[in-house]
């Protein structure tokens, strides 16, 4: 390597000095790359090492000074929730690495920390000054940051058909992953802890409703978003209809009193799936939905669900418009609709059981349904009665989804004749 004294910089790189990467220098200390996940591997260990007793007996050298350097940034796999959550991630990167999710996804840059100071060289380029680093042959680091995703890739490459990841290329090319890194070099690790703490712990999670609206990937709320668009209801002005969304809050995660919309995203995303599941949808509403039962298609659901969305929010736009006043636009009534509705579908198994029902049969036995927000018709299974006398809906999807799907669909529960008639008690 020749440095060429009166500019500063080198005219070729010294491989001798580690493997050249190609770096934006954020500051003194902080910088950007890429390299192959593999390479990246080789630098930072499995983790799971590092928690085995037994394993760390037998490491020496740099790599067990690794793995205690490790265990006191890191949070341990074993006692949180990071072990099923690397395993969600690797079923992540192998739909990826098969093109399964088009340019439909992101993994977030690895937070490399590297105690020793690394060096910096320039090199002249057509395009200005490149900054070149070297890393060290015998180089090892900690991650800060994205310690699941670096899991994840460990848990592909030992066992890819575990994650659905058949195709050899796609699993040579775990290794040959190309990935974002920022390497952090020359800080302590008093430094290192912080930055580990303010990565991890001062992010803002979005509330549901935004991540569920940012989620189109997830089969429930693709259909949920494609009915946003297409379903027409009467406009709140009574000057003709509008599109759903505009009568959707799709970034609340609860409405207020003021608020015009009638219900929000979570809400209508909770009868898509329990219009799709049925009764079994409840336990599924906070989560995502990965398949379809047998039988339904993704068009086929979005179909026969526009159907009769559009003819409940048609015949009871009245009780929509009056939530405030009335327990229809609830998240647990709401459901308990879908899963009633759930009988029209296709691919239900209610004319095995003999409880199918047509569109108009379903419109028939809603019918007389008092959708007010009455302790006399709904205590007891949408809510309760307060001490002031008020009724509050308490409870939420799992708590009260199936009484009140019993309240709406079933002639032979009690409950059904209160919803329409009045409590016998009158409360």
């Amino acid at each position: 390597m020749v440095t060429d004294q009166t500019t500063g910089y080198v005219n070729e790189v010294d491989r001798r000095l580690g493997d050249p990467l190609r770096v934006l220098e954020l500051s003194p200390t902080r910088f950007m790359t890429t390299m192959p996940w593999g390479q990246l591997a080789r630098i930072v260990p499995d983790p799971r090492k590092a928690e085995n007793p037994q394993a760390l007996r037998y490491l020496q050298g740099e790599e067990k000074k690794q793995a205690e350097t490790r265990n006191e940034v890191q949070r341990n796999i074993k006692s949180t929730k990071k072990a099923e959550n690397a395993k969600a991630y690797a079923r992540y990167l192998a739909e990826v690495l098969q093109g399964e999710r088009d340019e439909r996804w992101a993994t977030p840059p690895f937070a490399l920390w590297v105690r020793r100071r690394l060096r910096i060289d320039r090199v002249q380029s057509p395009f200005g000054p490149d900054a070149i680093t070297y890393l060290p042959f015998d180089v090892t680091g900690v991650l800060m940051d994205a310690e699941t995703q670096h899991l994840a890739h460990f848990l592909l490459r030992e066992d890819p058909a575990l994650y659905g990841l058949t195709d050899d290329a796609a699993i040579n090319a775990i290794n040959a992953r190309l990935v974002g890194v920022e390497v952090y070099h020359d800080i302590d690790l008093v430094a290192a802890r912080q930055i580990f703490h303010d990565r991890n712990l001062l992010g803002v999670v979005p509330n549901k409703n935004v991540a569920l609206a940012s989620d189109s990937s997830n089969l429930a709320t693709n259909i949920t978003l494609t009915l946003l668009k297409e379903v027409q209801v009467a406009a709140p002005s009574g000057d003709g209809s509008v599109p759903l969304e505009n009568v959707v809050s799709v970034r609340q995660r609860q409405l207020k009193a003021a608020d015009t919309e009638w219900m929000t995203l979570s809400t209508l995303r909770s009868f898509v799936i329990t219009m799709i599941f049925g009764k079994a949808g409840f336990e599924k509403t906070s989560g995502p939905i990965p398949d379809l039962p047998e039988g339904c298609t993704h068009e086929a659901a979005t179909a026969e669900i526009h159907a009769v969305l559009t003819r409940i929010l048609d015949t009871f736009g009245p009780a929509f418009m009056a939530r405030n006043s009335t327990v229809i636009a609830s998240p647990a009534v709401f459901a308990a609709l879908g899963a009633v509705a759930h009988r029209v579908t296709s691919w239900s198994r209610s004319k095995v059981e003999d409880d199918a029902l047509t569109p108009d049969e379903l419109m028939n036995l809603l019918a007389q349904v008092k959708w007010n927000r009455d302790p006399k018709y709904w205590e007891g299974t949408a809510g309760k009665q307060t001490a002031t006398g008020a009724f509050s809906l308490a409870g939420g999807v799992k708590d009260n989804g199936s009484k009140t799907m019993a309240a709406l669909g079933d002639p032979a529960s009690p409950r059904f004749h209160w919803v329409r008639y009045g409590r016998p008690d009158g409360t």
